[in-house]
């Protein structure tokens, strides 16, 4: 099951926000105070309504989630006003679904289902499945229970505290005691009840502590305390959650940040079986340094490949770069499914640089002279990419040293662009992949390596014949490249130059170092029709894979 489509009218600052799609992951992004978190919240209220059959009781009185003198957009509210809030979902349902639904309810549906909430001045919702055939009239309160049976809901809000902690785990806890009352050890011995408790309680926290600690690496160890030890299989028993970050206290004498982080920790374990698991998280970066950010990244995209994820955010890095009709902006009140990356920067406030402005990849190389040489040989490989650097919505960006490849992957993706790396096959270059890949800031697909078969160390240069360089080399330096006797080898080609360079008289550090290798990439003609001529084959075959990586990353762009 999946909910494939979400419709608010007249809740707050929202009016009317129609057929909102939902993805897998779903991003609304807006500035403040323009509506995502009221969207976000319509959307919790409906979720609420249809999930718990007791909302309308519990939830009719003041303090409720809903209360229509204040949720009605002021704008539209009167002395003699009746208006009334819709909230609607659509659900699309798989074959084995609705066969089910057919089961319970002798309801032929061929994939999708309705469900129209409806709440007025008495603060009461009612719901409907707004279908034509008079069989689901008669039988929606069967749908309904059907659909209530089938889903999970799940909301963080962006203040987190230990409550909203305690009710992630509860859910953990939960669904391991539905595996223990369907134990037939249980039924039959409950001699074993205190060893079962035990076991249970350590393999959820075993299974907790390594996640958590990619987000508080101080945490040494986490125990879930029982408050009521004999009557430990009551769904609501009350529990508290030790947290021993050097000193193990409670999570309520913990600080704000450790409780943010702490339950998003703990989202990535939530895992529903049966039917449809939807989470809503309000601005997941609060509270998280920009290092956590990343792998918090990584950690909800993991979450959306079993539950249903939608989020409000102030984040870029959050933002769906390869699906944008994933990402809502939400704006005056109203929502829109986002066509291009330019309006995301906008509404974020993203600046770019100028040669980024346009540009929705960024492939890096290591200096300005990679840049140069591979301008000229990309295009010889791939159509794909000789059109993207072309109309602009490819650059290649030189790091200007492999030592700033976090630093500057980090921005180019805080500026909304997908990016992949070509960098020496050195130590420098493995250090800063490694470097990289351990934060999540890059993951490992996205590296390529200046590797050449006999080299224990190349880079880019080494793939390039002598020929095409050699005689401006000789005009500029005096060094004789051809009659040199060390300008061979398996060292990798800066070693080699700089053998030839004394060998025939000539300084060689890091300026001349970089001087030659412009030398060498400006001896590249600017329209090269057969990329052998140039390059050496049994050097260069490296190119093929980054042209893959490249391709990969640009799509059917």
């Amino acid at each position: 099951m999946k909910l494939k489509e979400f419709s608010v009218k007249n809740f707050r600052s929202i009016t009317e926000a129609n057929k909102i799609k939902l993805d897998d992951f779903t991003v609304l992004v807006g500035k403040n105070n323009e509506g995502k978190s009221n969207l976000l919240k319509a959307l919790n209220i409906a979720m609420s309504i249809l999930t718990d059959k007791m909302y309308a009781h519990r939830y009719s009185k003041d303090d409720g989630m809903y209360n229509w003198e204040n949720d009605i957009p002021k704008q539209l509210k009167s002395p003699e006003c009746c208006l009334t809030t819709f909230f609607s979902m659509k659900f699309d349902l798989k074959k084995n679904e609705l066969e089910e639904l057919y089961k319970e309810t002798k309801i032929h549906e061929d994939s999708e289902i309705a469900v129209l909430i409806r709440i007025g001045k008495g603060n009461t919702p009612f719901l409907t499945v707004p279908k034509g055939d008079s069989t689901f009239s008669e039988n929606q309160d069967l749908v309904i229970e059907f659909l209530r049976k089938k889903l999970k809901f799940s909301h963080i809000q962006a203040v987190r505290t230990e409550d909203t902690a305690k009710h992630i785990l509860s859910y953990l806890i939960d669904a391991k005691l539905d595996e223990l009352e369907s134990n037939h050890e249980y039924i039959k011995a409950q001699k074993r009840i205190q060893e079962l408790k035990d076991q249970s309680l350590k393999e959820i926290t075993s299974k907790l502590i390594e996640p958590i600690k990619v987000f508080l690496p101080d945490v040494i160890d986490l125990k879930i305390e029982l408050q009521k030890k004999d009557d430990f299989f009551s769904r609501h028993n009350p529990f508290d959650i030790i947290i021993d970050d050097g000193v193990a206290t409670s999570i309520s004498a913990k600080g704000e940040g450790i409780k943010s982080v702490f339950s998003l920790a703990l989202l990535q374990q939530i895992k529903f079986k049966h039917g449809l698991s939807v989470i809503t998280i309000e601005e997941p970066e609060t509270h998280l340094h920009s290092g956590a950010i990343h792998d918090l990244v990584e950690a909800i995209n993991k979450l959306s490949i079993n539950n249903q994820v939608v989020i409000t955010t102030h984040n870029p890095l959050f933002v769906r770069r390869n699906h944008l009709n994933s990402n809502i902006i939400v704006d005056s009140g109203q929502a829109k499914v986002a066509k291009t990356i330019e309006e995301i920067r906008n509404i974020l406030g993203v600046w770019t640089s100028d040669n980024l402005t346009n540009a929705k990849y960024v492939f890096f190389v290591e200096g300005e002279n990679d840049k140069i040489s591979l301008m000229k040989i990309l295009p010889t490989m791939s159509k794909k990419i000789a059109s993207a650097l072309k109309n602009g919505t490819m650059a290649i960006k030189p790091l200007h040293g492999a030592s700033n490849l976090s630093h500057d992957v980090n921005d180019v993706k805080c500026s909304l662009c997908q990016c992949c790396a070509l960098l020496d096959d050195d130590e420098a270059g493995r250090i800063a992949a490694e470097k990289a890949i351990s934060r999540n800031i890059i993951s490992n697909q996205d590296i390529k390596f200046t590797k050449c078969p006999g080299s224990s160390e190349a880079e880019f240069e080494d793939c390039i014949q002598m020929k095409v360089y050699a005689q401006k080399i000789l005009d500029k330096y005096s060094v004789n490249l051809a009659k040199s006797r060390f300008f061979k080898g398996k060292q990798k080609w800066s070693v080699r130059m700089g053998n030839a360079f004394s060998e025939f008289g000539s300084d060689w550090n890091d300026k001349v170092k970089e001087d030659v290798k412009m030398c060498v990439a400006n001896s590249l003609s600017a329209k090269i029709k057969d990329k052998d001529e140039v390059l050496i084959s049994q050097k260069s075959s490296f190119l093929e894979g980054v042209t893959i990586m490249i391709e990969k990353m640009i799509g059917d762009d």
